[in-house]
């Protein structure tokens, strides 16, 4: 029953127009920064190639900050939409157990998310074949640039900020108040990356605390060389590991909490506004009809001459 859940999510959201949307401006956003020197995206620095392991690990990093509003359009959305359409409770009277239902749910958005921000390294890609694009910006062209900071970097951050979300919108079944919670997760990631910007003691808790990744990758980075950036890949090692398995644990932390908090119940927000029907309906059974009028007698000569020439 897990698969055919999740499965049937995957489906669905790969037929919303919200898909396509979000996999069309994502790429034409990265497309636009590697095939035109008006965009930019991360550090312009000339001596290290648009296509580099490092530029392309840090335009997957910045771009997965920006996707996570998309991330929680696609699975908070789950929950929520089945109390918003009366689905749910027909689905809380199967015999759908909860892990299947919550987990086959989150499973399917977040194959959708992961296949929709592959978006980002295929503009990358699409714009470095640019013809009119300077060659001396541009390096060779590696599978291994591209794919690398995909799956180790961008990523766990992708699941981190589903899995954050999915939990709020769960335990809060609003989808405003889980746009609420991403506002403030980045104001604090914004004021903490302030703190500690200014406290260079504070570089390795940094690194780690950073959720996104950018504290590990610039320390391990930070000695590199123009040839260096061109030509390695960021290590997933050391501290950029650590930092990914933090934070990858945390969103298996919030999965869990999710999965604690959840019950097979209508949402406050709809059982208030049940209650709020309920009243209503009472109040106008209260209310005594009023008769407006007689209606008159049908002339039952004429019915009867009707029904026999009928």
């Amino acid at each position: 029953m897990f698969a055919r859940i999740a499965a049937f999510e995957f489906r669905y959201q790969l037929r919303s127009p919200v898909f396509w949307a979000v996999v069309g401006l994502f790429f034409l956003l990265t497309f636009g920064a590697m095939a035109s020197s008006e965009i930019v995206i991360g550090d312009p620095n000339t001596s290290v190639h648009k296509n580099g392991p490092l530029s392309l690990a840090m335009t997957q990093m910045i771009m997965a900050v920006f996707f996570m509003f998309v991330s929680t359009a696609f699975v908070a959305n789950v929950i929520v939409r089945d109390d918003e359409s009366g689905f749910g409770p027909i689905i809380r009277s199967t015999r759908i157990t909860r892990f299947d239902y919550l987990f086959g749910r989150f499973t399917g958005a977040f194959a959708v998310v992961a296949l929709a921000f592959l978006a980002v390294p295929l503009g990358s890609f699409v714009g470095s074949l640019m013809p009119w694009v300077d060659p001396e910006t541009l390096g060779p062209n590696r599978l291994a640039f591209y794919l690398q900071p995909y799956l180790t970097i961008a990523l766990p951050t992708l699941l981190l900020s589903s899995a954050l979300f999915f939990a709020v919108a769960t335990i809060t079944r609003s989808m405003m108040l889980t746009y609420v919670g991403v506002l403030a997760f980045l104001l604090l990631f914004g004021i903490s990356r302030l703190v500690m910007a200014r406290n260079p003691d504070l570089r390795d808790l940094a690194a780690l605390t950073d959720s996104f990744g950018f504290g590990a990758v610039r320390l391990v980075t930070r000695y590199w060389t123009g040839a260096d950036a061109n030509t390695r890949t960021v290590p997933f090692a050391g501290v950029v590991l650590v930092n990914r398995m933090i934070w990858s644990g945390v969103a298996l932390v919030a999965l869990a909490f999710a999965w604690w908090r959840f019950r097979f119940a209508v949402a406050s927000v709809s059982a208030r506004k049940q209650a709020r029907l309920a009243r209503k309906a009472a109040r106008a059974e209260a209310v005594a009809p009023q008769r407006v009028g007689t209606l008159p007698m049908p002339d039952q000569r004429a019915a009867r001459m009707a029904r026999f020439f009928a």
